[in-house]
């Protein structure tokens, strides 16, 4: 039985139609990033209240045969949800595998009961969490003959909060201010139960005759305490009267305080509903540039690739720098980029083009490297350099490139000193998006260009000015003004251009089109 068990185990593991089958689980039950998830989320909502609405309209007319017919069909998709999250919960067939190879490992015997015992614990943590449970008892309604059930119908409206990362994040509030809200419920109900001890000691006696037991007492004290006051229990006695007073000034109190916990908790939440926003936007697209840091250089780097309508995304976990990034209108997602959870969220491998990682402190910049490696091998990552004693560490990283700031601050500081004047030009050029704009120009696989001298492109045409070249062979090579009639183009190359926005944008398509008229 054992060994049938375990190559049980090892078959499922090897097995691509099971790999397959929790892979559509899990995107369709857990992977809110994809559009399967969205269309189940919205169809289960849609469920959820036509049912209930069907328990409305039960109250006074004779339900139709097919309405019943499609709650039955409804249970029956819960019963596959709950099936499938069921699946999801827990992998047994992992757990086998992971003793048996821990036992050989160890030249031990092994033990199947307690990997069922593990398994079976794992399971039932499942069945019985709140979750399950709330699925369970939208599931019993379905059997009509048993008319108190349907009352468990209503639960069916609590799995509506599986469907809605908003009210999620809105029901965190009370699930992390559960010491505050707790120590606030017990003076709550210390409260009801010292005041109505009073008043049906005082007027339980038959003073008041609309008190005739203990609960009525609890009745007024907790519509007096929230403030209603239907005015159909009234205090007759003094002692009656005063502490119905008290009482009242006490509820204002507490409801006070519970206003303040809930509001703050939620101010406090709402970061995290809009970085949901945020991350929900970026699967909209594919060509993100995701920057990491947004102190001075992060600044910068932003204002410069807006101007060049790039997708831009910032991940940054300080408060100020989080401020600035929001004046200026861009993605901004208060967190640590490290977070493996977050890089697999807002789409590492599939919606970001290229990292830049610019925080002034070299530990965390290789953190984040390590971090985004472990997810993603090939995406281009530019990392800045705080000390040149760490360079190497951030290459093995596995950085791309490497910025270094302190040698590109001085470099740019000599730069001024010695030609103050050309400093100036090449700074205006750069930076004024009103004036030239330097760019850079692939020449793709199709380009007419490939294999022609370089004085065959038509510079002049487009008021252009050429700077240099990187030769694909040699792409950290720049040669600088490089003799036209020797240089032959090839596929790959770049071309370092200085021209006005509108022009690179024509050039960009005259060196790609088919149609370019070459030069001899």
């Amino acid at each position: 039985m054992t060994n049938t068990i375990i190559k049980l185990a090892y078959y499922i593991e090897g097995s691509k139609s099971y790999q397959k089958f929790r892979t559509f689980l899990l995107h369709l039950l857990e992977d809110t990033s994809r559009k399967e998830k969205k269309f189940f989320d919205l169809l289960m909502i849609f469920f959820v209240i036509s049912t209930v609405g069907i328990l409305v309209y039960e109250v006074q007319h004779t339900v139709p045969n097919i309405l019943i017919q499609y709650e039955y069909f409804v249970v029956f998709i819960f019963i596959l949800e709950w099936l499938g999250r069921f699946i999801l919960s827990f992998e047994s067939h992992k757990q086998i595998i992971r003793d048996y190879e821990e036992a050989q490992f160890l030249n031990m015997p092994y033990d199947i009961v307690s990997s069922l015992k593990i398994i079976t614990r794992k399971k039932l943590h499942y069945v019985f969490s709140m979750a399950s449970i709330i699925d369970l008892l939208a599931i019993l309604p379905s059997y009509r003959p048993l008319r108190i059930l349907r009352v468990f119908l209503l639960f069916r409206l609590f799995k509506v909060l599986r469907y809605s990362n908003s009210l999620n994040q809105f029901i965190k509030v009370f699930v992390e201010k559960k010491l505050e809200l707790s120590l606030l419920l017990m003076l709550y109900i210390l409260v009801i139960f010292f005041s109505a001890t009073i008043l049906y000691v005082y007027e339980g006696n038959g003073l008041n005759p609309k008190i005739l037991h203990f609960g009525d007492a609890i009745y007024w004290a907790f519509i007096t305490v929230s403030t209603i006051g239907y005015g159909d229990i009234t205090p007759m006695s003094e002692a009656g009267k005063i502490i119905t007073v008290v009482l009242i000034l006490t509820s204002y109190t507490v409801i006070a305080f519970f206003t303040s916990i809930v509001t703050s908790s939620i101010n406090e939440k709402l970061d995290g509903i809009k970085e949901l926003n945020i991350i929900s936007n970026i699967k909209k697209y594919k060509e993100y540039i995701l920057i990491c840091g947004y102190g001075r250089s992060g600044h910068a780097l932003v204002q410069s690739l807006k101007l060049n309508y790039h997708n831009l995304l910032v991940i940054e976990k300080e408060p100020i720098d989080i401020s600035i990034g929001k004046t200026d209108d861009i993605h901004v997602i208060k967190d640590d980029a490290t977070n493996i959870d977050l890089l697999k969220q807002i789409g590492i491998n599939r919606n970001i083009k290229e990292v830049v990682i610019l925080t002034n402190n070299d530990a965390v910049n290789l953190s984040i490297i390590l971090s985004i490696r472990s997810l993603n091998k090939d995406i281009p990552i530019l990392a800045r350099c705080n000390r040149f004693k760490t360079k190497n560490k951030l290459k093995l990283a596995g950085a791309t490139n490497i910025i270094e700031i302190n040698e590109t601050a001085a470099l740019v500081a000599m730069g001024y000193i010695k030609a103050p004047i050309a400093y100036e030009a090449i700074d205006d050029i750069l930076v004024d998006y009103k004036g030239a704009l330097m760019s850079e120009v692939e020449v793709f696989a199709y380009s007419p260009f490939i294999g022609q001298k370089l004085s065959a492109i038509e510079f002049d045409k487009f008021h252009i000015n050429f700077i240099g070249l990187f030769h694909h062979e040699n792409p950290t090579n720049f040669i600088f003004n490089p003799d036209k009639e020797e240089t032959i183009l090839q596929e790959k190359d770049f071309l370092i251009i200085i021209g006005y926005e509108r022009s690179i944008d024509d050039f960009k398509t005259y060196i790609q089109s088919q149609k370019s008229i070459m030069i001899g």
